[in-house]
């Protein structure tokens, strides 16, 4: 299990986010992912944890990369912090489980791919 010491706060400012918002014409996203978005936009921060598609969308348009759940299962299991069979599972539990809109081909493909990268 990895020790995450590298989580840090970030208070934000109102005015500033309505600001950006406005100019970055991004209204149409929820206020959370707006405040993601300028929190890595601000802090410099290259890449966002999201499976939303508005934000992904957005994100890239400020070449922030967006991340989803299944990349970060693929990202685990390349570093070794989720054995195969393990990986196998929690994509498998993202389409059984969750509440994450995925269908059972790209869950399909996913696994495929994690175990062309074991040969």
């Amino acid at each position: 299990m990895s020790v995450l010491n590298n989580i840090q706060r970030h208070p934000i400012k109102a005015p500033e986010v309505e600001q950006f918002i406005r100019e970055k014409k991004l209204s149409a996203l929820h206020s959370g992912d707006q405040e993601c978005l300028f929190v890595c936009l601000e802090q410099r921060i290259p890449i966002l944890l999201t499976d939303d598609m508005a934000l992904r969308t957005a994100a890239r348009r400020f070449n922030v990369v967006p991340v989803g759940s299944l990349g970060i299962v693929v990202a685990a299991f390349k570093r070794g912090e989720a054995s195969l069979k393990e990986a196998e599972r929690y994509i498998a539990d993202l389409y059984d489980v969750s509440s994450l809109f995925v269908t059972r081909a790209i869950v399909e493909l996913a696994i495929e791919q994690l175990r062309a990268g074991t040969k």
